[in-house]
């Protein structure tokens, strides 16, 4: 016997708010180890900018985007538009940094925190896995959760390493590129964020081609390293 009409989408819609509930929360979560770690490396640095403004903290909510982390995401999942979203990003003056590294190399460090941060978390997420797997309490929940934030953080750090401003990766090339070159930074600087909308908004095929290879590694990790162990 079929589920009447309205059960069904109650079913649907019930289903499509749990995984949207599930990305927010890992969302949330990552987006805060990511700006947190660019704003400790400022710090380090000598810029008190993250520090006075209330960033150098791992609290979600100095970090997160009322859009681009809260609204965007639960608006994509209800519509069934990708998902995807970012936060607050981390205001820093270079000019604060000690003189022990140029700005530019200033500059490369901060933004190269952020991603480092992901990938950190990333791990310390496979490890709470496979701990999970041999106490034998890895739920489909919990497997999940724990298998969304892991796969988000790897999305999140290889996103932000792409070589266009004003993504972290425009900043670590600016920093490699030789002086005679420097005239693409310049480009990038002007045009990359136009570039970085098209890709968004109109190369779905581009992003898999990039992403595919590292969600393809990321799920034959954690099958062999957590499943493996159910």
């Amino acid at each position: 016997m079929s589920a009447p009409a309205s059960l069904l989408a109650y079913s649907v819609g019930a289903e499509a708010l749990r995984n949207v509930g599930i990305y927010l929360v890992c969302l949330i979560l990552s987006v805060a180890v990511h700006e947190y770690c660019h704003a400790l490396a400022a710090h380090r640095l000598g810029d008190g900018t993250p520090e006075g403004q209330g960033r150098l903290t791992l609290n979600p909510m100095a970090h997160v985007h009322v859009i681009g982390t809260l609204a965007l995401p639960v608006m994509a999942g209800l519509f069934g538009w990708p998902l995807f979203g970012w936060g607050r990003p981390v205001e820093t003056a270079p000019r604060n940094y000690t003189r022990k590294v140029s700005m530019r190399a200033g500059m490369a460090i901060v933004a190269v925190a952020g991603p480092l941060g992901n990938l950190a978390l990333l791990m310390v997420v496979v490890l709470v896995g496979v701990l999970i797997a041999l106490a034998g309490q890895l739920s489909s929940e919990i497997n999940s959760l724990l298998y969304t934030l892991a796969s988000l953080n790897l999305m999140l750090m290889v996103f932000n390493l792409l070589p266009v401003h004003p993504l972290d990766g425009g900043k670590i090339v600016a920093f490699l590129l030789p002086s005679k070159l420097q005239y693409l930074d310049d480009y990038s600087q002007r045009y990359g964020i136009y570039v970085l909308m098209g890709v968004l908004f109109l190369g779905g095929t581009v992003l898999h081609r990039v992403f595919a290879p590292f969600m393809d590694l990321m799920q034959w990790v954690w099958v062999h390293a957590v499943m493996g162990l159910v």
